[in-house]
């Protein structure tokens, strides 16, 4: 079970990282050069298609993360895994009390919504960005430990 979890924390934070900063860059950027006509249907379809491809795996990546404090790998101290955890809880705080009710408020094309919107994702990018610096610093403690214990192994 141990594996699983590291495999599925490492794996879920880099596909959740890359699927956000498509979402925030991408998709938030192209509702504003979408048409006034089609932008209900728009907004509608890939908001059911971001929580297909995002939201359930964030919620995922979140449980897994609170798995690791008793599946962590040696090497990784709690202190990296509640950073970690911190930077997740930022970007489920500002979703549920900033991003969503601007998304509930987007019923018709409203350049002032869309425009907060996208000025207050980058509460979440901030703390996404930060999140895969936090894992990638802990991947490398990783990889240094199975390195220095190869090493150790072969003399």
């Amino acid at each position: 079970m141990k594996i699983t979890v590291q495999f599925l924390f490492f794996f879920l934070s880099f596909y959740c990282f890359g699927a956000g900063m498509m979402d925030s860059f991408v998709v938030y950027h192209g509702w504003r050069f979408v048409g006034v006509a089609e932008f209900p249907l728009v907004h509608e379809e890939t908001g059911k298609r971001i929580v297909q491809v995002l939201v359930f795996e964030v919620l995922i990546m979140t449980v897994i993360t609170i798995l690791m404090f008793w599946h962590r790998p040696s090497g990784i101290s709690k202190k990296w895994l509640i950073a970690a955890l911190a930077c997740e809880l930022v970007s489920w705080v500002s979703s549920v009390l900033i991003q969503i009710p601007i998304q509930f408020s987007l019923k018709s094309k409203d350049e002032a919504a869309l425009q907060r919107l996208v000025t207050t994702d980058w509460i979440r990018i901030i703390a996404w960005v930060v999140y895969i610096i936090i894992v990638s610093r802990m991947l490398v403690i990783i990889l240094k430990t199975n390195n220095n214990k190869a090493a150790a192994a072969s003399q």
